[in-house]
């Protein structure tokens, strides 16, 4: 595709070719329009079925939609996206300070390479965030702005071309979707991606950046897979003997094959490098560290500090078994292998990658000195006995679609008001409730977006806001509460993310918690600095805004912004949680809480806990919005 040098996109002169790869070939190019360089990514037509492209062209747009809402400092953003004779092209910042692939290939100091990494960490924790993976973490995919700030790109790509529908038997069989096989977590190869992939792949590369190698190499992927599924990770101290073990131990811990041995998620990951930057004690235990020593030397150090009770399990031999091989024996081991030569020979995948530089080389570990896991030192077993430990409730959790979350306890609350000058809302009363979990935050325009996006939601009913012509799908307001929802389309909202609609009698205590207090924080201060009430914005405002307005179980905008749906038919007080007000099939009006940034509902604006609002299931207006619970 070099000879598009010289051609124009419509406002784009192609000005040179900066690299090519197997799916895509990209370019700098100049914006006529805004007078600015560019860079311009292509996808080769030859990479896929012919039959395939109207599919990939109509997922494409869509992506790439996707793409242009993304909003963070060390994120590469995509500016345009187009077609130039039947090859979709995505526009892109372009940063002239090369890719961290570049700088590679001897070691970075330990500091140096985290500081490096920390941004990119903050990057893939902000898509995490929003229900986007990578799949593609790898150092020519870190671009270096001219002052040598690192940004993430490619996001999403493998998966858009390589995750068709489930009975194809293109794209899905000749595995375009995989990644690049060096820095792929080992669940990635029967393509199960997840956040906990994205996670190694990172540990990858700051695994190179610290050693100068990378911890598997193979001439082919197949190679690859094997040495990871059958060998232990090489100890980053035999390239860095002074490296200190903290760091080490880190390294360990990220690369851990099972993704349940890696660290919960980016954000606890990114904490642990900066307690190594600060000189901290870091909680990647030192365990295996010591056992992998202790194998290469025979030596076993009884008094050793930091043993989990894990960790002092009866020793016994074990051998690794690949990922592929447990899930489909040596048949999957052959169609990967069957799979390498079809894509090298017919789509030239696993050949370049998109960057000018050369592929650099690494030097392997002499197999004498590779650290197996098939033995374990059994000495101390018996000397250190194994101890209970007691099982603590997180008091914050993310659900299947990675929206936080927040424990409200079991036990009892007075729910109502005596005083309420919603006589609805009277007389106050007991209610007993098992535990539950709340959302942290109102359901933001992105997040139901996400809904949509995968089909099972309608979109709003408006994509305005009360002042605002452009608001659902604007990315200014992607963080703004999701607006013209009825009862009907919260609720199966809730119900995709494995979730459902809080009681009345759940929110009333998430927002008030046991001490009967009139609003969500301490005393009865009332004003725009804790809520978006009437008077403030006139209009919503963002989800995360107001911490002085947090309840005493940490959720945010229980009063004002906007009224949240509940699942309760509306009924007058004394309450009882099992009177058939739950009853999700029956007709009637529903209960909707936290009053609003305007004078809706009849209440005077009134952003009590105690205040109740009865709406028609049918409605769906610029207040009203939702929260989403689930059971203990």
């Amino acid at each position: 595709m070099a000879g598009l040098i010289g051609q124009s996109f419509g406002r784009y002169e192609i000005l040179e070719l900066l690299g090519e790869g197997g799916m895509a070939t990209v370019y700098k190019a100049y914006d006529t329009r805004l007078e600015r360089e560019v860079a311009i990514k292509v996808i080769r037509r030859d990479a896929f079925p012919q039959d395939d492209m109207e599919m990939l062209l109509k997922r494409f747009e869509r992506e790439a939609k996707s793409l242009g809402r993304l909003s963070h400092p060390n994120i590469v953003g995509v500016i345009d996206y187009g077609e130039f004779e039947g090859s979709p092209y995505l526009v892109m910042v372009y940063l002239p300070g090369g890719t961290l692939k570049e700088r590679l290939g001897s070691p970075i100091p330990w500091r140096d390479a985290i500081q490096l990494i920390l941004p990119i960490a903050h990057a893939l924790e902000y898509v995490h965030d929003r229900n986007i993976i990578n799949r593609d973490v790898k150092p020519s995919n870190v671009l270096m702005t001219e002052k040598g700030q690192p940004m993430l790109t490619d996001f999403g790509l493998v998966k858009l071309f390589g995750d068709k529908e489930k009975d194809s038997t293109h794209l899905t069989s000749s595995g375009t979707g995989l990644g690049t096989p060096d820095y792929m977590a080992p669940e990635q190869w029967t393509g199960e991606a997840t956040a906990q992939s994205d996670l190694y792949s990172l540990g990858v590369v700051l695994y190179e950046m610290v050693t100068g190698h990378r911890p598997y190499t193979a001439d082919t992927p197949a190679g690859v897979l094997l040495k990871q599924a059958t060998e232990a990770l090489p100890l980053p101290k035999f390239y860095i003997p002074n490296l200190p073990q903290n760091v080490e131990s880190v390294l360990l811990k990220v690369l851990a094959k099972e993704p349940a041995n890696r660290y919960a998620d980016m954000r606890a990951f990114i904490a642990e490098l900066d307690n190594l930057q600060a000189g901290k004690d870091v909680l990647a235990s030192s365990v295996k560290t010591e056992r992998l020593r202790e194998q290469m030397t025979g030596k076993v150090d009884r008094n050793r500090d930091n043993v989990s009770p894990a960790d002092l399990q009866p020793a016994r031999q074990k051998k690794t078994l690949p990922v592929v091989l447990g899930a489909f024996g040596v048949l999957g081991l052959l169609v990967i292998f069957g799979g390498y030569f079809f894509l090298k020979s017919n789509f030239g995948l696993f050949s370049a990658e998109p960057t000018a530089t050369q592929q650099e080389t690494s030097s392997p570990v002499p197999l004498e000195t590779l650290p197996t896991e098939t033995l374990e030192p059994t000495s101390i077993v018996t000397e250190i006995p194994v101890l209970p430990t007691e099982t603590q409730i997180p008091l914050e959790i993310k659900d299947n679609k990675n929206v936080l979350m927040r424990l409200i306890p079991a036990g009892e609350f007075s729910m109502g008001s005596d005083d309420s000058g919603d006589v609805g809302s009277r007389p106050a009363n007991v209610v007993d409730l098992d535990a539950f979990y709340i959302d942290k935050y109102e359901v933001t325009n992105e997040m139901y977006d996400a809904c949509v996006y995968a089909v099972e939601c309608r979109k709003p009913q408006r994509t305005n806001s009360s002042t605002r012509s452009t608001y659902y799908g604007n990315p200014v307001f992607a963080n703004y509460p999701v607006l013209y929802v009825d009862w009907k389309m919260v609720k199966t909202y809730c119900e995709w993310r494995g979730a459902r609609l809080p009681t009345e009698a759940e929110w009333e205590k998430a927002a008030r918690g046991t001490d009967k207090r009139l609003y969500p924080w301490v005393g009865n201060t009332l004003d725009c600095s804790y809520a978006n009430i009437p008077g403030c914005v006139g209009d919503t405002s963002p989800v995360d805004q107001h911490e002085k307005g947090q309840s005493i179980y940490g959720v945010f905008g229980m009063s004002g912004n906007v009224w949240e749906w509940t699942s309760t038919l509306y009924d007058l007080y004394p309450y009882s949680a099992i009177d058939g007000r739950e009853d999700l099939k029956t007709a009637g009006e529903r209960i909707a809480r936290g009053g609003s940034w305007n004078t809706f509902g009849g209440n005077g604006g009134n952003v009590r806990t105690d205040t109740r609002l009865k709406l028609d299931p049918a409605y769906a207006g610029a207040y009203v919005g939702i929260r989403c619970a689930v059971t203990k």
